[in-house]
């Protein structure tokens, strides 16, 4: 006994393509086949794209997936530092009126972040800095005859212009990180006002040689390993 329900089921799953005798089911699969059409034919063709786009795709999805979960690190590291700080008092303490326990397994290795070197920096400073360094490693990669790189890029740098100077006045006493967001500066107006590949090339030539990037990366805070002992 012929099923309407079932057949139109496997039909649309392509489980089969016998119509029947059916007078309802052909018409369900008449209509069917004439929407499908029209939504066909209405969406837009899916492009043949280069395969420099999809590389460029990579990278940025990289780049993008490493700044994320960077940013949230360091969060996280300001957010809990104090605690962290307060916590590891505490286990000395307890430590230091308990008899030790020989025989334990030796506890693995675990990451910390060191600022000695930033102490007394604005945080908003170190974000900056962290942020701004970031961008001027992408801009040293991307491709001069991208004009929609660029033209991210000739944003963010009328962004952080726009920004520069309240983190100047954040400095202090760090005249070494004053001296780098000076530095920045320029590079952002360069940038902003290229209209040009080889102006980017060249741009990008002198960023890569000033050391820049590594000044802006040495006052951060500074992974390291520590033993878990």
């Amino acid at each position: 006994m012929h099923d309407c329900q079932r057949f139109r089921e496997d039909w649309i799953a392509g489980l089969t393509e016998d119509v029947g005798d059916c007078e309802a089911c052909q018409a369900f699969c008449e209509d069917t086949r004439l929407i499908l059409q029209a939504i066909d034919g209405a969406a837009p063709p899916i492009p043949e794209l280069p395969e420099v786009y999809w590389n460029r795709f990579d990278e940025q999805l990289r780049t993008g997936l490493i700044d994320s979960n960077t940013s949230r690190v360091y969060r996280l590291y300001l957010k809990w530092s104090a605690v962290a700080a307060a916590a590891i008092a505490a286990v000395v303490t307890l430590g230091a009126l308990r008899t030790p326990v020989e025989g334990l397994a030796k506890a693995a290795p675990q990451i910390e972040f060191v600022d000695d070197h930033i102490k007394g920096l604005n945080h908003t400073v170190v974000e900056f800095l962290r942020q701004s360094e970031l961008f001027l490693r992408n801009f040293t990669k991307i491709d001069p005859e991208l004009q929609e790189d660029l033209q991210d890029a000739r944003f963010r740098a009328q962004r952080d212009l726009a920004e520069i100077e309240r983190q100047k006045s954040r400095t202090a006493d760090f005249a070494p990180v004053r001296m780098a967001l000076d530095e920045y500066e320029n590079y952002l107006r360069e940038i902003k006002n290229a209209d040009s590949a080889p102006d980017i090339v060249e741009i990008q030539t002198r960023i890569r040689g000033s050391g820049l990037i590594a000044n802006m990366k040495a006052y951060q805070p500074q992974p390291i390993l520590v033993d878990g002992d």
